[in-house]
């Protein structure tokens, strides 16, 4: 799912004080907001469940430029989207 500009400039309200931080890996301090929401399905033995009978983790990602580490945040407690039934948040 693609952020709006709106939902851009929310989670980047959200993640002031994260971007202020240096890198756990390699101490450098620019950071990338991907601009699309990535889901992690509940794990279940190696079968893919597709639909409500699984809980879906909705997450955005900030990179560092330098390293690549990647950092994962919740977007429901962000508040850019709303949780629904088979979602977890």
């Amino acid at each position: 799912m693609q952020l709006s500009e709106t939902q851009q400039k929310k989670a980047l309200e959200k993640l002031t004080y994260f971007f202020s931080k240096s890198c756990d890996s390699c101490s450098g301090h620019d950071w990338l907001l991907n601009d699309k929401v990535f889901e992690m399905r509940e794990f279940n033995m190696g079968t893919l469940v597709l639909g409500g009978q699984a809980s879906v983790f909705p997450v955005i990602t900030v990179s560092c430029k330098q390293c690549g580490n990647t950092y994962l945040f919740n977007a429901i407690l962000l508040g850019l989207i709303e949780k629904k039934d088979d979602i977890a948040g």
